[in-house]
């Protein structure tokens, strides 16, 4: 059973104007553990969405922001929600616009459903592999299908051009090249407007999920490099992501 998609929707959104609503106002940032920037705008969309979800499905919650629960309670769900309140908090904090709300639906490891909103775009984008991907933006809603090209059109994280990804971007001479902030850059490929977004660097898992049921949705994929296979979830005790290649065509990983 998938919940009410539009339910799904308007919870995202809402969470998205709790973040606006922070933008407007001096706020204070702090540092994480691992040196990642947080505020309270991270902690006002996790608490709207911590409390909403369980009320579309009752199934456990994981967030970014509430991510210490032990693997000896998280190796025994078979479906969950997977939640990154703001990610790109860094894009947030820097003034950009391109940070997001991200919900995904996790069974038995794979990604089901996700919703990614990027609030200071006024877009949403929402899929699901056999399912189907769109766009919503100013009240207008588009149905998403990768479109491939090559010479390929690749993104990169603004902050994360590392040596490996710098090597394995050398294999398209002919791209072209754009930095993109969050999980925009799977939307950006379920769009139609670009192929690639490599990323050898770890990200959490909260990071890739919604994003990568977006793409799927719309027919790319998201795969390890060596092995091909799709990224899946709740493996183990870690929550960090191996090395990923978000395509439009697999061909290209």
């Amino acid at each position: 059973m998938l919940p009410d998609g539009r339910a799904l929707r308007e919870l995202c959104e809402a969470a998205g104007r709790d973040i606006l609503r922070v933008r407007e106002r001096r706020y204070e940032v702090v540092g994480k553990a691992d040196g990642s920037p947080v505020t309270v705008a991270d902690m006002a969309a996790h608490r709207r969405l911590v409390r909403g979800l369980p009320r579309l499905l009752d199934i456990p919650v994981l967030s970014e922001e509430q991510a210490d629960i032990a693997w000896a309670e998280r190796s025994g769900w078979h479906r969950y929600w997977l939640v990154d309140p703001l990610d790109g908090t860094r894009e947030f904090v820097d003034g950009f616009d391109d940070f997001t709300v991200n919900v995904a639906l996790i069974e038995q490891g794979v990604v089901r459903l996700g919703v990614v909103h990027a609030p200071a775009l006024a877009t949403t984008w929402m899929g699901g592999k056999g399912i189907g991907a769109w766009r919503w933006h100013e009240n207008r809603c588009r149905e998403l299908v990768v479109r491939v090209e090559r010479p390929p059109r690749i993104l990169v994280s603004r902050a994360h051009l590392d040596a490996q990804t710098q090597a394995w971007l050398a294999r398209f001479p002919e791209a072209t090249l754009e930095r993109c902030g969050s999980s925009v850059k799977f939307c950006r490929i379920a769009e139609g407007r670009a192929d690639l977004y490599p990323r050898f660097g770890p990200t959490c898992e909260w990071d890739t999920a919604a994003g990568q049921a977006v793409l799927e949705g719309a027919g790319g994929a998201v795969v390890e490099p060596h092995s091909g296979h799709a990224l899946s979830y709740n493996r183990g005790e870690s929550l960090i992501n191996g090395p990923f290649i978000a395509c439009s065509d697999p061909g290209y990983a």
